[in-house]
């Protein structure tokens, strides 16, 4: 019996050190799945926010389609009333800027260096400036647009599209609008339109 003590001790000791080391390895274990377990939540923290960044820019294709939706019944329209209650104040300040220097102006040859020299400081750390480009948007010149034949909206980056407006056989337009979110909604903080042939 005195020869098996010593055994069963040296047995029991073996027994504890393998059921502490299995312990840790539990222990290990559970932190290594919660720390996969966080990175996965963090993953999917960033595809949501992912997802509402796309839904987000995908409601700005929306909101700009439904900007040519018509009052008369015509499958495309715009109109000149809501020019203004879809930008933002400074961009529409800035094409009212833009068009009394290179649009319809009622200004002198000898006020016109001024004006150009004050729409220069006042713009040009804000907006890339005009001179010959379209200031209104999508080319609409300065009557409601009620016969508009085609529109296609193409995202190009985020809040960033490129509208593509088909008057008729002689008269299309392409611009680069961009939005700012407002109250889930938009505003056009820029509008960049180029007339096709």
């Amino acid at each position: 019996m005195k020869k098996a003590l010593p055994l069963l001790l040296i047995f029991l000791f073996l027994s504890c050190s393998e059921s502490k080391s299995g312990v840790t390895k539990s222990f290990d274990n559970a932190q290594e799945i919660t720390n996969d377990l966080g990175d996965n939540l963090t993953k999917m923290d960033s595809l949501k926010e992912h997802n509402e960044l796309v839904q987000i820019t995908d409601t700005g294709k929306e909101w700009l389609e439904n900007l040519f939706k018509c009052r008369n019944g015509n499958k495309y329209c715009f109109y000149l009333d809501q020019e203004e209650k879809i930008c933002t104040e400074r961009f529409y300040q800035f094409m009212m800027d833009s068009e009394r220097i290179y649009g319809a102006t009622n200004l002198s040859e000898e006020e016109i260096p001024t004006a150009e020299k004050n729409y220069k400081e006042k713009w040009q750390k804000i907006y890339p400036l005009r001179k010959d480009m379209e200031p209104w948007l999508f080319g609409r010149g300065q009557d409601d647009m009620e016969n508009i034949r085609d529109i296609k909206v193409e995202k190009i980056a985020d809040l960033k599209y490129r509208v593509f407006v088909d008057y008729d056989e002689d008269y299309k337009t392409i611009s680069e609008i961009t939005l700012v979110p407002n109250n889930g909604s938009f505003f056009i903080d820029y509008s960049d339109t180029e007339f096709l042939k």
